[in-house]
């Protein structure tokens, strides 16, 4: 006996009737006709009367609809149970960079609520390296960063979901601000605004790398740790960044974004991440909504 057995008996018992209980369970009249029958077998007693105009529950039928109800109900609150005691249980926590939503995770988001709507989803807006400590600390499942340094890659499953080229941030005053296309170099002179190592681990020496392929070397005098302070700092004639091109989503009053001629510039390696050891098959169904049709 399996459950498909109680499954098709309990729908017959019903709906009195194989032909409407095939309709419901979207199988073959046969087929139920068939299942029933061999229930009946296993168990030595007709649980049917077959009547003129469908069935009706013997004395034994009766009283075996009773105990399939129950043990169908059962089964069902053993795999909810499981589902909450269980990696495998229906939640995603996200970690993310905020740019990331405007560029490519707000419609990779909507995509996975459509596809798995049963699943909760929580996102959480934080700084790479707040991310890298929530994913250590099981705190968040998944996590999209850029750049990550060749340590994590021994730490964390990781995947490249995005490349974003660099683009340079100004004041409204600054001379250059008219321009739309400028070459590294001419920004040699200026104050460059880094960003805190222990929000953004590595983005400083992507700033630094970026000036050494221009031929310079960038006076970087003050530390930001969002990318919003930056914007403030620039917008406030602080001095002048590299940032990844999707912050131009972001309010960035009294600044100007000039693209960069120079080709020997790498882009920003946007990179998704999670523990190997985490099973949440979540993970799995997020990464497909995150590839390109």
């Amino acid at each position: 006996m399996e459950l498909r057995h109680l499954k098709y008996f309990i729908a017959a018992a019903e709906e009195r009737n194989i032909s409407r209980a095939a309709q419901r369970l979207n199988i073959s009249q046969p087929a139920v006709s068939r299942l029933v029958r061999e229930l009946e077998c296993e168990l030595g007693v007709s649980l049917f009367n077959r009547e003129r105009f469908g069935l009706s529950l013997t004395s034994e039928g009766k009283l075996f609809l009773m105990h399939s109800r129950i043990i169908m109900a059962e089964c069902e609150n053993a795999v909810n149970a499981l589902k909450k005691s269980t990696d495998l249980s229906q939640k995603l926590e996200i970690g993310f960079i905020t740019t990331a939503l405007g560029s490519f995770l707000g419609d990779a988001l909507k995509k996975f609520r459509e596809r798995h709507p049963d699943i909760e989803l929580r996102v959480h807006d934080m700084p790479p390296g707040d991310q890298i400590t929530a994913l250590r600390n099981r705190q968040i499942d998944l996590a999209f960063f850029g750049h990550p340094s060749q340590d994590l890659g021994n730490e964390f499953d990781m995947r490249i979901v995005n490349e974003i080229c660099l683009q340079a941030a100004v004041p409204i005053t600054h001379s250059l601000s008219g321009v739309t296309v400028i070459g590294l170099q001419e920004l040699r002179a200026d104050i460059f605004i880094g960003l805190d190592e222990g929000k953004f681990p590595g983005r400083n020496h992507t700033i630094i790398n970026a000036c050494a392929a221009a031929g310079f070397k960038p006076s970087l005098q003050h530390k930001a740790s969002s990318l919003v302070e930056v914007l403030g700092m620039v917008g406030a004639g602080m001095g002048v960044c590299l940032m990844p091109s999707d912050v131009v989503n972001l309010p960035h009053p009294n600044v100007v974004f000039i693209s960069l001629k120079d080709e020997n510039i790498a882009p920003i390696l946007l990179t998704a991440a999670w523990l190997p050891t985490n099973n949440n098959i979540s993970i799995r169904y997020l990464m497909e909504c995150l590839k390109k049709e």
